[in-house]
């Protein structure tokens, strides 16, 4: 600054070589008169020199006023000012020209224009000002604030700012109160610096620019205080690295148009409670340290291609993060990292969601949530526990690779569509209890797998279902519950063994069809007790010579199962179905293995061969049927004391009779044994006919004969003779003994042949 003399006009000049990134190019003179007594104006009159001279600060805003009438447009121009408290309180400025009021560079102690109305811009860069209040006004030109300086209080609450308005990289030292201001045109706040507690609750920021940072920007900005911005409606805002260090609110504020918050630093809680972004909003990169509030917030998306919607990639949640009842489009949570809880319950996706590579520290909550759309999660890490109760997934959902450090509760769950959790790792517990795997595609890979996927604690996937599922080379450890579990179409299950106590339990569970195979690397029990299994085809890697050792059918139905591929084992293990071979590491038996248990295990078995035409195994299963049927009867004649005598009686008649059957024909099944009874019985008869003594007949005795190989001879053929019931006469017996014996052949004679006859044709018809 350097003082001229002049005798008209003020002294003053403004040199921007003298200050630090100063706006003004030039040197700047002031246009107005000097007053009479200093070779200043009054304008640019130091304070204590207006005092000696006795100029009030009415003189200052009079003589202001007054030159807003001069058609000279440089006479509002008062660069450098040092001014006093201003006040326009309920004042209508309307200069002559539209020249700006050019307050640049001032000193201004407070400006007051509470319910005022200034109808042309002011400019206010780089000026001071202790306190600065346009409460109420209405400001018709450009505000022009950059760099400004206002140390004590901004208020402008309910201003209507119609031109742009320019607080780029101004400083706030104390409170800033703009409620329910009103923006028309373009406004920025970028870079400024709000020391004390602001807030814009309830403002109204439109702009006429489509450009994203053009509406009302305050990018770069810097809120050392509380910040709150609740119910504010805004069209196009940018906060892109903006710092909070405050307490940052948003509750029920409206974007009407693109909004940014990339890279944007939230040193405590941002809270956007019911808030709603009706066209594309991002958080890329974006931090928060405190918790993270969106509760109820509306993402609606407006543009149509996906990546625009909303992107909350790359950002970083230190503290829990709370989106419940939220509403997406399209949204982008790739590589993002919560530190703390993630609250996502009820929250409902519109479109694609883009999870890949995204970190969760703390727990996650899904329950009840809705994805309309895919979802991708690979590669994804889950260190807390995930809850995902009663969600809905409609899109395919993808979890490859995902790795769960805690429990993980999929209760319910309902994929419509495919699902993968290839590769997936569950350190802790994981549950599908009730899930439902529909997937639509045609091919198994694609419906409900978890190839290759690591299960390093309990699995539960009680009463599921699933359309094809595939838990092919998955690795396991201790118990795998699918007990009520139902698949409709094919399951494909190769597993390995984490530890040797593995136990695959479906209980009660339905297979339709595919295949089980028992790895080269391990032996792992199945129960499929009272289990529904179909065309499920059984292997091993090893030979199936010992397969139906780690498969346990108990009360099972059998839909078309086929035992033919498994006769060689049956045959060895005595077609034993209803228990393992050398496991212990089942547990109990889910049921009590009761005889009748065991006895409609076979006849269910039994039933099942015939359907698929497999006589053998069907004859099988039937005798082991007749088997545990006598000993179910046994059971209850030694332990049933209800029973009655008759009761008693009959169940001891039936049990004989089963015996019998076995004994003879096997329940019809044992050919070669009833043949061997037949044909061969009469030979023992006659062996006991030459014995001699009470069993002495007219073949001779053996003992004393001349010719031993005569009298067996004529023994034996006295034997079939009676036992053929055709009695020639020539032999006959002699001791009662012999009496007795030649009249039960006459009656083996019927039984035996029945029973030959029976047995002959049932291997020749089939059947049971």
């Amino acid at each position: 600054m350097s003082s001229v003399p002049d005798a008209e006009t003020c002294s003053y000049r403004f040199d921007p070589s003298n200050e630090t990134d100063a706006y003004i190019e030039t040197t700047w003179e002031c246009p107005h008169e000097s007053h009479a007594e200093s070779d200043n104006c009054i304008f640019h009159m130091s304070r204590a020199e207006r005092r000696s001279l006795d100029v009030t600060d009415d003189d200052i805003v009079q003589t202001l006023r007054e030159n807003l009438t001069s058609q000279d447009p440089r006479s509002n121009e008062y660069v450098g000012a040092d001014l006093p408290t201003m006040s326009l309180t309920y004042q209508q400025i309307d200069g002559a020209t539209n020249h700006l009021l050019n307050f640049q560079h001032a000193d201004i102690a407070a400006l007051d224009i509470t319910h005022g109305h200034i109808a042309q811009g002011i400019n206010l860069r780089e000026a001071t000002i202790g306190s600065l209040k346009l409460d109420d006004a209405i400001l018709s030109g450009i505000l022009e604030a950059t760099a400004v300086t206002v140390t004590d209080e901004f208020s402008a609450n309910e201003t209507t700012f119609h031109e742009d308005v320019r607080f780029s990289q101004a400083h706030f030292h104390g409170r800033v109160d703009c409620d329910e201001a009103i923006f028309d045109e373009d406004t920025s706040f970028r870079d400024a610096s709000f020391t004390g507690e602001t807030s814009f609750r309830n403002i109204t920021a439109r702009g006429s620019s489509h450009e994203l940072d053009d509406h009302i920007s305050f990018a770069g900005a810097h809120f050392e205080s509380a910040a709150l911005f609740n119910r504010a409606a805004v069209e196009c805002a940018t906060f892109a690295d903006t710092q909070f260090d405050d307490d940052a609110t948003f509750t029920h504020a409206i974007f009407g148009d693109d909004t940014t918050f990339a890279t944007t630093e939230f040193r405590r809680s941002a809270t956007f409670n019911e808030a709603t972004f009706n066209e594309d909003a991002t958080f890329t990169d974006v931090t928060v340290d405190g918790r993270a509030n969106f509760r109820g917030t509306e993402f609606n998306g407006g543009a149509r291609t996906v990546e625009d919607d909303i992107a909350f990639d790359n950002a970083h949640f230190r503290g829990d993060a709370d989106f419940k009842l939220a509403r997406f489009r399209y949204a982008d949570f790739s590589e993002t990292t919560f530190d703390g809880r993630l609250n996502l319950d009820r929250a409902e996706f519109e479109a694609r969601v883009d999870c890949h590579d995204m970190h969760v520290l703390g727990d996650l909550c899904l329950d009840r949530a809705v994805f309309s759309d895919p979802v991708h999660a690979h590669d994804a890490t889950f260190e807390g526990s995930v809850s995902a109760f009663e969600t809905e997934f409609y899109g395919d959902a993808d979890f490859v690779n995902a790795t769960f450090g805690g429990p993980a509760t999929f209760d319910e769950v309902r994929f419509h569509e495919d699902v993968s959790f290839k590769r997936a790792t569950f350190k802790s517990e994981a549950s599908f209890v009730g899930a439902l795997f529909e997937g639509e595609a045609k091919s198994l890979e694609d419906n409900a797998t978890f190839e290759e996927a690591v299960f390093e604690t309990n699995a539960t996937f009680r009463e599921a279902t699933f359309t094809n599922l595939s838990l092919w080379d998955t690795r396991f450890a201790v118990e795998v519950d699918f007990t009520g579990a139902t698949v409709t179409g094919e399951v494909h299950i190769r597993l390995h063994a984490l530890d040797d106590d593995i136990y695959m339990n479906f209980v009660s569970a339905s297979i339709s069809g595919g295949q089980i195979v028992e790895p080269g690397d391990s032996n792992i029990p199945f129960d499929f007790t009272e289990a529904t299994v179909g065309n499920v085809q059984l292997g091993s890697e090893n030979g199936s010579g010992e397969l139906l050792d780690q498969f346990r059918f108990c009360r099972t139905d059998f839909d078309h199962f086929d035992f033919s591929d498994h006769h060689s084992y049956l045959e060895r293990n005595d077609w034993v179905l209803h228990e393992f071979s050398g496991n212990n590491a089942t547990g109990d038996f889910s049921v009590e293995m009761t005889p009748d248990v065991i006895e409609e295990t076979y006849r269910k078995a039994m039933t099942s061969a015939n359907d698929v035409g497999d006589t053998p195994a069907s004859r099988e299963f039937e005798y082991k049927r007749f088997h545990y049927n006598r000993r179910k009867n046994l059971s209850l004649i030694r332990d049933e004391y209800s029973l009655d005598a008759t009761t008693k009686a009959k169940k001891g008649a039936s049990v004989v009779l089963n015996r019998v059957m076995q004994f003879t024909c096997g329940y019809g099944n044992r050919l070669p044994r009833i043949a061997a009874l037949t044909f061969l019985l009469p030979l023992v008869y006659g062996i006991l006919y030459v014995l001699g003594g009470p069993l002495e007949t007219g073949a001779g005795v053996v003992w004393n004969a001349e010719d031993q190989l005569a009298v067996i001879g004529n023994g034996i053929y006295y034997s079939y003779i009676s036992f053929s019931t055709i009695g020639y006469g020539g032999i006959g017996p002699i001791g009662w003994g012999a009496k007795l014996l030649a009249a039960s052949q006459g009656m083996l004679n019927g039984l035996l042949f029945t029973l030959l006859t029976f047995t002959l044709f049932k291997r020749v018809l089939g059947g049971s």
